[in-house]
């Protein structure tokens, strides 16, 4: 299993409810089994993070290019605040990696 984990800086006047119905159109359009979906969590009022799981490196590379690139710059973009910080890797410890 593989992860995309996304750092945000979020404009203060943004509503999350909004925000966070984003996150379930997204999740919805990839029809794929290696998905293992995409959240976003809420660390506090002007932070989030977003967490993206795929089964392989090459098909989290090939959906984050096709799919959740162009999304996030359409949907998530106009939210923030600042620069995003972006790791990804593979999930090597824990529970995620029976999934795998």
């Amino acid at each position: 299993m593989h992860a995309i984990v996304n750092h945000l800086q979020i404009r203060p006047d943004v509503d999350w409810s909004d925000l966070a119905g984003k996150f379930d159109v997204i999740n919805d359009a990839i029809d794929d089994p290696d998905f293992g979906g995409c959240c976003l969590i809420r660390t506090d009022d002007r932070q989030g993070i977003i967490l993206v799981l795929y089964r392989t490196r090459e098909g989290l590379d090939e959906i984050s290019k096709n799919v959740a690139g162009p999304w996030f710059a359409e949907h998530v973009r106009p939210f923030l605040a600042g620069p995003v910080s972006r790791s990804v890797g593979e999930i090597v410890g824990g529970a995620l990696t029976a999934a795998a």
